[in-house]
């Protein structure tokens, strides 16, 4: 017998009252007075990123094109494209050979300009002993003029004094010839008159002779004089010629000592260092080859400095706009 439709909406909610009731019976049954916790676990997702890939080319600020400096063969070459140098490491050896022979001569010439420096020296001290003994002969030659000077005074005094020594006898002579004939004085009185004139007359020309040779001997002295002074001025030139000669010689000391530096700084360069730390990138030269260092230098190595390099790469158009400035991005070479 089939249920009325209003019977089956009364048996549904009873039933629904009584599952209501026994829900509400089960949660009062169950409660306590401790709290509940509930731990939920939150995942989170991974971030999603966009790698941009190109490729390009590294290349260094700076880098080096390394030349000889000097002519020779090359004999040694101690590095390989890739190796890492560093500054002052020993990269390329030519043959020094002749560059060493003209450093050997050229000190041999500084040697010998050296000796003629010694040389000049000790021209320069003969001058200077030449120019203490003319001093020295200059002095005794004026001390001698003044002797003679003196000389010529003595003499001339002597001179003098003969003189009055004859006219005094001529006097006596006359006064005695008077007496005589007069009668008063006898014959060898007057011839003894006589004889003191003769004697005055001889004294004053020996003193005239001698004042004549004492002015000689003060021409004679004053000759000398300028001569001495002469060759104190000789002398003196000497000194400054040698003087001169040492100045020459020890410029041209010099001059050898800085063509020998120069020459000892070539042959240094005979073996080539790095001029910087960094990476060959290409060696040209070969062991064997003649390097020259002219107005074309021969090309021994490219040398890269790898602490501070440019990349360029191609990015794709599709790509350009995930890039931007200040990215971070790795390299691999």
């Amino acid at each position: 017998m089939a249920l009325s439709r209003k019977r089956k909406i009364i048996i549904g909610a009873s039933a629904a009252a009584v599952l209501a009731l026994i829900v509400v019976i089960s949660i009062f049954a169950s409660r306590s007075d401790a709290p509940e916790v509930t731990t939920v676990k939150i995942e989170t997702r991974p971030e999603l990123r966009s790698t941009v890939t190109a490729s390009g080319e590294v290349r260094p600020i700076q880098f080096i094109n390394l030349t000889s400096e000097v002519n020779g063969r090359i004999e040694q070459i101690y590095v390989n494209p890739g190796d890492q140098v560093t500054r002052g490491q020993p990269l390329v050896r030519l043959d020094p050979s002749q560059l060493q022979s003209s450093q050997e001569a050229q000190a041999a010439s500084v040697q010998a300009a050296y000796s003629d420096v010694q040389n000049a020296r000790t021209q320069v001290l003969a001058a200077e002993n030449n120019v203490s003994q003319s001093q020295q002969g200059l002095t005794v030659a004026e001390s001698a003029v003044a002797a003679a000077r003196q000389g010529i005074v003595t003499a001339q005094t002597n001179v003098d004094r003969a003189q009055v020594d004859v006219n005094t006898a001529q006097r006596e002579l006359r006064r005695t010839t008077e007496l005589v004939e007069s009668g008063v004085e006898n014959r060898a009185t007057l011839d003894a008159a006589r004889d003191r004139v003769e004697q005055a007359q001889v004294s004053l020309r020996t003193s005239q002779a001698q004042l004549q040779q004492a002015r000689i001997g003060v021409q004679e002295a004053t000759a000398r004089v300028n001569q001495q002074r002469v060759a104190v001025r000789d002398a003196r030139i000497g000194v400054e010629r040698a003087r001169s000669s040492v100045a020459s010689s020890e410029a041209r000391v010099n001059q050898a000592q800085a063509v020998l530096r120069g020459t000892a700084s070539q042959t240094s360069k005979a073996t080539q260092l790095s001029p910087l730390s960094g990476v060959i990138a290409d060696i040209p030269a070969r062991v064997g080859q003649f390097a020259t260092a002219n107005f074309q230098s021969t090309p021994l190595m490219t040398i890269a400095d790898m602490s501070t390099i440019n990349v360029e790469v191609n990015v794709d158009e599709t790509e350009i706009g995930d890039v931007s400035v200040g990215q971070p991005a790795k390299l691999k070479v």
